[in-house]
C-alpha cells in the first residue's frame, strides 16, 4: 500500500509540473512581441510618433470644440507618460474631475478620461448660448442634470476625435458614460502600468487640463502597430530613386597619391599648362587613393573618357583592421 502511495504521489508531482510548465508558455509573450507591462516596452521613436499622433489630435479636437461651441477652444498636449496607475492617480484630483470613460472593442479594455471641474461650467456657458465674455467664477456647485446631460454630449465629441486619431492602428472605442471618484480609484489595478495624454485646455479665459489614460492591454496593441509600422515604412521606388541621383551627384574630394620618386627642380621650373611631367615609376606602379576621413585603397591610374581615373586593387593594409 505505502508503494502505491508513493507512486501516486510522483505521478502527481509530474502532472502538476506539466501543468504549470504549460501554463507558463502559454503566458509567456513572444522574445520580440511589445508588452507595454514590461519596464524597457516603449522607445524613444515610439514615443515620438505617439506624440505626433497626439499632437494633431489636439488641433482636431480643438477646432471641432470651437465649431460647436461658436467660441475659441485650444487644447496643447504637455506630456506622454507610461507610469503605474496609482502614481497616475497621484496627478489627478478626482474630486475636482469629471471622469468618464470609453471602452474599445477589440481588445476589450477601457479609457479613463478626466477633466478638470473648473472647465464644466465655461463649456456648459457657452454649450447654452451664452456669450463668448465667460462671467466669472462662483463658489463652486454641484452639477445639475443640466450640466450632466451637455457634458455627455461633449465627452461623446472627445471621444469620436480619440476613435479618429486611432483608426489607422485598428483601435476603436464608444463613449461608455461618467465615472465616479471612488470607482476612480479602482479603475485600473494600482500596480498597472498605464499610457496616459495630458493637454492643456483654454476656454475662454478659462484654463484646465484632460488627461486619457489607457490599459495595458490597449497600449501594448497600439505599440506593436506603430512598430509594425515603422518597419514596414518603405520609401516609394520614385522617392529611392531620387535620393539615389543626388546622393550619386554629391562630390567627394580624393586624392591619388603616387611612391615618391626623384624630379629635377628644373622640370618643375619650365612646366607649363598642358605639359606633362615625366616619373621614373613604371606604369603598374601602385598608388594610393583615399577619400577625407575614408579608408585607403590601392589603385592602378588609369584614363576613362578623358579624364584621371583609378581602378581599385585592394584595401591598403593599414585601413584593415588591426587583430
Amino acid at each position: 500500500m505505502a508503494e502505491e502511495l508513493d507512486q501516486n504521489a510522483i505521478n502527481n508531482l509530474f502532472r502538476a509540473a506539466a501543468a504549470e510548465a504549460e501554463a507558463a508558455r502559454a503566458a509567456a509573450p513572444e522574445s520580440n512581441a511589445i508588452n507595454f507591462g514590461r519596464r524597457a516596452s516603449i522607445s524613444a521613436e515610439q514615443m515620438q510618433m505617439l506624440v505626433s499622433v497626439n499632437q494633431i489630435f489636439s488641433q482636431s479636437l480643438g477646432i471641432t470644440l470651437s465649431a460647436r461651441l461658436n467660441a475659441p477652444v485650444t487644447l496643447t498636449m504637455v506630456a506622454t507618460e507610461r507610469s503605474l496607475y496609482h502614481n497616475l492617480l497621484d496627478t489627478i484630483d478626482l474630486d475636482a474631475s469629471y471622469l468618464a470613460q470609453s471602452r474599445f472593442r477589440a481588445p476589450d479594455a477601457r479609457s479613463l478620461i478626466a477633466m478638470d471641474l473648473a472647465l464644466v461650467e465655461p463649456l456648459v456657458h457657452l454649450a447654452l448660448g451664452g456669450l463668448t465674455t465667460i462671467p466669472p467664477t462662483r463658489t463652486p456647485r454641484e452639477l445639475t442634470q443640466i450640466d450632466t446631460a451637455i457634458m455627455e454630449i461633449l465627452m461623446g465629441i472627445v471621444c469620436t476625435e480619440m476613435n479618429l486619431m486611432w483608426a489607422p492602428f485598428g483601435l476603436q472605442a464608444l463613449y461608455d458614460g461618467r465615472v465616479v471618484p471612488i470607482h476612480a480609484r479602482r479603475f485600473y489595478p494600482q500596480s498597472e502600468y498605464v499610457l496616459s495624454f495630458t493637454y492643456e485646455v483654454h476656454v475662454g479665459d478659462r484654463t484646465g487640463s484632460l488627461q486619457i489614460a489607457l490599459a495595458t492591454v490597449i497600449a501594448s496593441a497600439l505599440l506593436r502597430e506603430v512598430d509594425r509600422r515603422d518597419h514596414e515604412r518603405v520609401q516609394p521606388p520614385a522617392t529611392r530613386k531620387l535620393l539615389q541621383d543626388r546622393i550619386a551627384a554629391l562630390g567627394v574630394r580624393t586624392t591619388l597619391r603616387l611612391p615618391p620618386f626623384k624630379v629635377l627642380a628644373s622640370e618643375i621650373l619650365n612646366l607649363q599648362p598642358g605639359q606633362l611631367l615625366e616619373s621614373s615609376l613604371p606604369t603598374t606602379t601602385p598608388c594610393l587613393l583615399g577619400m577625407s576621413d575614408g579608408p585607403l585603397w590601392e589603385a592602378q591610374p588609369m584614363l576613362a573618357d578623358e579624364r584621371i581615373a583609378a581602378k581599385l586593387i585592394r584595401p591598403h593594409p593599414p585601413s584593415l583592421p588591426q587583430r
